[in-house]
């Protein structure tokens, strides 16, 4: 009874925590979280320092991967020696960090991803199958959506792979680094603790409560885990415990446990070893991806690393209409962009490719892809302008295919003359530039379509967008600019603001009058003024620095609407005024280039862990919003979070308390209502030099009234000829509306999903049944990712899902233990023949036969020091030996391991003190 009512308080925890943000912990602890990143920054910085920039000078080994500390923004500034921003492997590093924390609450009782209940050879075969279901989506030729896919399965593998150093014994038994065996099948296998063999005794009862559990493990040659309550159907006999308050199983004997996930010991009975385990999940995280012979990068070669973790930069994308009336503006892309590029060509802020995607009606494409400017001009210089006739154009289905062959975070433009007949791919092109979070801007010389549609979200935002590619610009945070065929050339300057290294945007504002000020750090390097008019045309611009003076500009952009200048470099540092004339109402962007500024996570309780919101947020509900500084930030200091609308007006203002996580990096949090369909956040605070600095987030959050939740506890893997049902629930939390819904998925898996659409009301849900087959046949390991989409005419929404094909050879865990016949056994050690002298003088003797069903079996004997010898026996080769074991009176016992390659093990012990066992 005493159990059955300590598991209904049960709050579990599992191995390291997922991150700091689910709270409760010290700052000190490392998380899921922490042993991801820092494993992540070790890796890449250990390649980076074996592939050096050409022209760049090679570091020496060690340098990058042990700078002190270690972050994503020292490491650019060091390999690259200029100001290269981050944030591309920081989204790639999320990606890995979110999908190791969902496993909290996606496979929450799967043992195999916890290593529970002594299931080690289990959780082994679980890591290499999500290993290879990564390899698997790696293929040549990569696409966005399979490093996704792949970035999912390698952060499921890692959360396995931590939690080995957490719930395990490996620590204790003195190990100083990893186990290779769990990356590397070729390394040696060290045996698990066998069924019938004691592993721990009972921990000390302190006068508080706690459990003191200083050498509570009593086996130093074997592996073995805890059992813990509600994820082991009991916890036999002589069987370690996970251990801590959480765990009910701790007050059963063997009292206590073994866990090492935090540095507190009423939450880990182990908890003077959680920075030795954490050190270890560190070190096997970056070999996980760097270990020579068996990691990730050895696996795919440089080329699919570099892309795995968005090393190679972004991509400067064209999407271009080549019917009849383009013919001046290709010229004109031709000349004045490609002279602007290369401009850039041999600089840091160089994109790492150029991307030709021409559309037409009704064809669309080829993709043409190159490292070289010349022969990207030569792309566009060969475009013919024919064809259309009828208006609107393929538009959608041009950006679409950019969308999916350009890099993660790249910069799109998009040229056209006419509106977009394919508008019904607006929700598939949404869903890619969220997933890739690139930059698409428009660059228009006319709009052939007069219709105007002014839906549910302008009507909430208060802002009216023009057409569907003003639309998207704003969704993606790029530029929309409307101009006639003759001044295109003038405003295809916004090009250069997509040529920075390192962009951030210091203040987005709706200004209702002629005034705006604006702090200007010290880690800007340039500043850039982008001021819209939202009420009449024409007008000027002027910028004083804080002395009065007005400083030198570039002009970008000029038109009756739309200005942007440019100032490099900065002459004065503090608060800077810009001042529009007339009076009238403004849409303003300051942006520059700075290493200082932030990522943030929309993230919401699940279960009991603060996990990030799937999706799109639902609009009006209450979420955690998760801040972190990017930049070496000694000394900055984050104060205050602003969210503003769309369009720049400020909704609140709360003041953040900075924290500092495992690995010293600042990071802050605080509770959000997204009110608005579109939301902004700014982060104000002090700069390293004490001065006041403003960033804004580069793409604005975009809020649904509509939302798609995965169902608990389903199956996500099938074997070939099998077919997998996936269902998701659609939730309406807006007005009654008619709902239409798809379902696709990367390769092709989809056989059918039900219903196709259905009518809401307010509050309701129904289920989207999906099913997945796969071919029969298959050997090799498919992953895919399903997207699950709903649709009214006000609202949208997505959830993406992992979906597995595994042959049926990799689900065949050898979990038998060798078995043993005893042949031969003589003991004439009995009554004082045990004692010195007389005891080195007699001697006893067994012979025993062991074997296995399906590998080779490896025999050892304790106490050290004995005579011990086996032979293969038959054409099984090492799969049956023959043994001899022989030892003198003086240690009339024995104990012999026989274990297999997996780790399976069998014992025969022997004591002259208790029956003898019997020969066959």
């Amino acid at each position: 009874m005493l159990l059955l009512s300590l598991l209904f308080c049960l709050d579990n925890v599992s191995g390291f925590l997922p991150n700091h943000e689910s709270g409760g912990i010290d700052p000190a602890v490392f998380t899921d979280a922490d042993i991801t990143t820092a494993g992540v920054l070790r890796a890449v910085a250990r390649y980076m320092e074996r592939n050096p920039l050409p022209g760049k000078t090679p570091v020496a080994p060690g340098e990058l991967e042990n700078m002190k500390p270690l972050d994503a923004t020292r490491l650019f500034k060091a390999f690259y020696k200029a100001d290269v921003s981050p944030s591309r492997l920081l989204k790639a590093m999320q990606e890995l960090v979110d999908a190791n924390n969902q496993v909290e609450t996606d496979h929450k009782k799967d043992n195999s991803y916890f290593f529970y209940c002594e299931k080690i050879v289990q959780s082994i075969s679980q890591l290499r199958n999500l290993q290879n279901s990564m390899l698997a989506s790696l293929k040549v030729p990569v696409s966005s959506s399979a490093l996704e896919s792949a970035r999912r399965s390698a952060g499921k593998a890692l959360h396995i792979l931590q939690k080995f150093y957490s719930n395990t014994n490996w620590v204790e038994l003195g190990k100083t680094k990893p186990y290779e065996h769990l990356l590397n099948p070729a390394s040696p296998v060290f045996p698990v603790a066998p069924a019938s063999k004691k592993t721990c005794d009972n921990c000390k009862r302190l006068p508080g409560g706690q459990f003191s559990c200083d050498g509570n493990i009593v086996v130093d040659d074997l592996l073995t885990s805890g059992y813990k309550a509600g994820q082991c159907t009991s916890k036999p006999k002589g069987k370690c415990g996970h251990g801590g308050r959480n765990d009910p199983l701790q007050y059963f004997s063997p009292t206590g446990g073994i866990n090492k996930e935090t540095n507190d010991p009423r939450l880990s009975p182990h908890h003077q070893l959680h920075q030795q385990a954490a050190e270890l999940a560190i070190q096997a995280t970056r070999d996980f991806f760097v270990g020579d012979g068996y990691g990730l990068l050895d696996k795919v070669g440089s080329d699919t690393f570099k892309k795995f973790f968005s090393l190679e930069g972004y991509s400067l994308t064209f999407v271009i209409d080549t019917t009849g009336s383009m013919s001046d503006d290709i010229k004109q892309a031709q000349t004045t962009c490609i002279e602007l590029i290369r401009k850039y060509s041999s600089s840091p802020d160089a994109p790492f490719n150029y991307i030709l995607v021409p559309f037409n009606d009704p064809g669309v494409g080829p993709v043409q892809e190159t490292h070289d400017v010349d022969e990207f001009k030569s792309f566009i210089s060969k475009l013919r302008a024919d064809g259309g006739g009828d208006c609107p154009e393929l538009a959608l289905s041009g950006l679409k295919l950019a969308l999916e062959h350009s890099l993660p975070r790249s910069e799109i433009f998009i040229f056209t003359d006419a509106g977009a007949k394919d508008e019904y791919l607006k929700d598939k092109v949404t869903v890619l530039i969220d997933s890739s979070k690139s930059v698409v801007n428009f660059a228009l010389t006319g709009y052939c379509s007069s219709r105007k549609r002014r839906g549910a979200a302008e009507e909430a935002s208060g802002r009216s967008y023009a057409n569907i590619y003003e639309q998207l610009a704003a969704y993606s945070g790029g530029f929309y600019v409307k101009t006639t065929k003759g001044e295109l050339g003038q405003v295809l300057g916004i090009m250069e603001l997509s040529l920075n290294a390192a962009p951030v945007k210091v203040v987005h504002k709706h200004l209702d009058g002629s005034q705006l000020s604006f702090p200007v750090d010290e880690t800007l390097t340039e500043i850039t003024v982008s001021v819209k008019s939202l009420s009449a045309s024409g007008f000027t611009v002027f910028l004083l620095q804080p002395s009065g003076v007005s400083p030198s500009t570039h002009t970008v952009i000029n038109t009756a609407s739309h200005k942007i200048v440019k100032v490099s470099p900065i002459p004065e540092r503090g608060m800077w005024t810009v001042t529009v004339s007339p009076i009238g109402s403004y849409e303003v962007e300051i942006g520059g280039k700075s290493l200082l500024d932030f990522s943030y996570q929309i993230m919401q309780k699940q279960k009991e862990y603060v996990l990030p919101v799937q999706g799109k947020p639902v609009e009006g509900s209450n979420y955690t919003v998760s801040l972190r500084l990017m930049e070496d930030t000694k000394g900055a200091r984050i104060q205050r979070l602003v969210p503003i609308s769309g369009s720049g007006k400020p909704m609140d203002s709360i003041s953040l308390k900075q924290a500092f996580d495992a690995l010293e990096s600042p990071w802050a949090i605080a509770p959000v209502s997204l009110d608005n369909p579109t939301t902004l956040l700014t982060v104000e605070g002090l700069s390293p030099g004490n001065l006041p600095f403003s960033r804004v987030t580069s793409y604005p959050i975009s809020t649904e009234s509509v939302q798609i939740v995965p169902l608990p506890n389903q199956e996500n893997a099938m074997l070939p000829g099998e077919s997998l049902e996936v269902s998701v629930m659609v939730v309406n939390s807006g007005q009654a509306a008619s709902f239409s819904f798809e379902v696709w998925d990367d390769q092709g898996l989809l056989s059918s999903f039900t219903p196709p659409k259905k009518f809401l009301n307010p509050g309701e849900s129904t289920l989207l049944n999906a099913t997945f087959t796969a071919a029969l046949g298959s050997d090799s390991f498919t992953s895919s990712t399903a997207t699950f989409t709903a649709q009214s005419s006000a609202a949208q929404n997505y959830l993406k899902l992992p979906i597995m094909v595994v042959p049926e050879t990799a689900l065949e865990t050898d979990q038998i233990s060798p078995s043993h016949v005893l042949l031969d056994f003589n003991m004439p050690c009995a009554g004082g023949i045990q004692h010195r002298p007389t005891c080195s003088q007699r001697l006893w003797y067994m012979s025993f036969a062991a074997k296995d069903a399906q590998s080779a079996v490896t025999v050892r004997a304790t106490p050290e020091g004995s005579q011990l010898s086996c032979n293969p026996q038959g054409a099984g080769g090492s799969k049956e030996v023959i043994c001899h074991y022989r030892s003198d009176c003086c240690t009339p016992y024995a104990e012999v391991l026989m274990s297999d390659e997996n780790g399976n093990t069998d014992t025969l012990t022997v004591d002259c003190r208790q029956s003898h066992p019997v020969a066959a």
